[in-house]
């Protein structure tokens, strides 16, 4: 009896959460009133956990920074289950720099629009005591990403798999790592040993460029047959920081290596990679991963010498004409972004968990078409005017014209995450189209942020509508750096200040 009035006092209050957020997000959307100064909510956001947030638990003490909190008493505690976040994905005892890295870039950000120095200075801290300090002397692997973190209270990584009953230590990234040049600065010994650890330990077969996104940390022990392209490219950006830093040859191997791997396994007919080279899946395209790894090829080739730069820009365009060709559809009942296709009809499909994107994406393995929208933006910055440029400028601009009508469904759990990646999107269609409209509702969207995940007087942002502790996985630090470049753009529109949108 007790454990039903357990479940349904638990219903009772979710229920109620979820009428409190969406009165809050209706009141603020609909209020034309004074604009929140999104400028001192960052900071208060920043403030908040680089000065309560630090690991002040067990017997070493660090300046590294929690990815969970009770937001009103900013001690670890208080986390609760939330659907769509897989339990061996959370770190709910320790850091995850590859789940708050956004908040670095604001730290740097802050810095040079304010000139004080020290909300770098508290980036840097972190940073390099996590580099020097939370590496595998085995691998050189980070104990980061999708599965791992660090320990607060046993000062020793934290592995969110299990296999009979005892922790695994998996790496894998969570999302592209883009502070390589600071992190460089800050301790070059431990990331250039990382970016030959990624090489001699995520990669199985270093003669086909076999891998899995899956590895070993603590031992030797790549898996593979799972290629992803994504993840290829998070290692190609890794191992071009490192060849710019040293000219070892070793680093450009690798990056042909799975250049010619990716090649290898592309259709014939149409030159789509598959999402990797697994029986089951050997069919399949996810073509954003695909996009990504384009994105990461372009930014790195410059590095190398030729014949390898070439090959690098060619496999980027390649993935152009794939992407650009499929049946993405943004009428008013369309798919979105085609999100899993056939490698040689690039037929879009139709069941399965990979079918098209969602507005509003909660669930694993989901993503928004904002976010999307976000990846097809980074590639249309990189591409000369033309026809491929054009392509991927109206993609975005179809995109945005329907963020414009579409509201977040205030009923269901909603996380911080979808509401940034719109801002940003919106952004992104304002630079390019200098329609005010989309500016407009970029600070709509802000607004609903602020009135659903910044309540209780906490500084931080709520995991979900539903969950009122802070929780990093599900991107506070988006929404809190889109924040910013809302701010950038109403307050400094000339400002050179450089946020790089990594949630892909």
């Amino acid at each position: 009896m007790r454990k039903l009035m357990t479940i349904r006092t638990a219903a009772i209050l979710i229920f109620a959460a979820g009428l409190l957020f969406a009165g809050a997000a209706k009141a603020m959307e609909s209020n034309p009133g004074k604009r929140p100064d999104y400028l001192e909510i960052v900071k208060s956001y920043t403030r908040a956990l680089v000065e309560h947030g630090r690991d002040t638990y067990g017997k070493k003490h660090s300046p590294l920074i929690a990815a969970a909190l009770d937001r009103k008493s900013l001690k670890l505690g208080g986390a609760q289950g939330i659907a769509g976040i897989r339990s061996s994905d959370r770190c709910t005892n320790g850091a995850n720099p590859m789940h708050d890295q956004n908040l670095y870039q604001i730290l740097y950000a802050l810095t040079e629009l304010t000139g004080d120095k020290k909300y770098a200075a508290e980036a840097d801290k972190t940073l390099k005591f996590f580099f020097e300090n939370c590496q595998s002397p085995a691998t050189g692997l980070m104990a980061w990403g999708e599965h791992m973190g660090w320990n607060f209270s046993g000062e020793h990584p934290h592995g969110g798999l299990r296999f009979r009953g005892r922790p695994i230590f998996i790496h894998e990234f969570f999302r592209p790592w883009v502070l390589w040049n600071r992190c460089h600065e800050l301790a070059p010994d431990a990331v250039l040993k990382f970016a030959r650890g990624l090489w001699e330990h995520q990669i199985a077969n270093h003669e086909t460029g076999e891998f899995s996104r899956h590895a070993g940390w603590d031992k030797h022990g790549p898996g593979g047959k799972n290629e992803y392209p994504r993840h290829g490219g998070f290692y190609i950006v890794t191992w071009a920081k490192a060849y710019r830093e040293t000219q070892d040859p070793v680093y450009a191997k690798a990056v042909e290596t799975l250049v010619d791997m990716f090649n290898r396994l592309s259709s014939e007919k149409t030159g789509a990679i598959p999402c990797s080279s697994h029986p089951q899946r050997a069919r399949i395209m996810w073509p954003e991963s695909n996009l990504s790894l384009a994105v990461d090829l372009t930014d790195s080739a410059p590095a190398f010498p030729q014949p390898l730069r070439q090959k690098m820009l060619k496999r980027a365009a390649d993935t152009d004409k794939v992407y650009l060709s499929l049946k993405h559809d943004f009428s008013p009942n369309g798919i979105g972004f085609v999100a899993g296709a056939d490698i040689h009809t690039l037929d879009a499909l139709t069941s399965g968990h990979w079918t098209h994107t969602q507005t509003w994406a909660t669930a694993y393995g989901k993503v928004t078409d904002a976010q999307v929208a976000g990846l097809c933006y980074l590639r249309y910055r990189q591409l000369p005017n033309g026809p491929t440029k054009t392509g991927y400028r109206k993609l975005l601009t179809s995109c945005a014209k329907r963020y414009l009508e579409r509201k977040p469904d205030v009923s269901k759990t909603i996380f911080p995450g979808p509401l940034g990646d719109a801002i940003f999107h919106m952004l992104a269609a304002y630079e390019i189209t200098g329609d005010k409209k989309f500016l407009d509702r970029a600070d709509v969207f802000a607004r609903i942020a602020v009135a659903s995940f910044l309540t209780d007087n906490s500084p931080l942002p709520r995991a979900s509508s539903q969950h009122a502790h802070y929780e990093a996985i599900t991107r506070g630090d988006t929404t809190m750096m889109a924040l910013l470049k809302l701010w950038l753009v109403q307050n400094r529109p000339k400002s050179k200040i450089n946020l790089v949108y990594n949630d892909r």
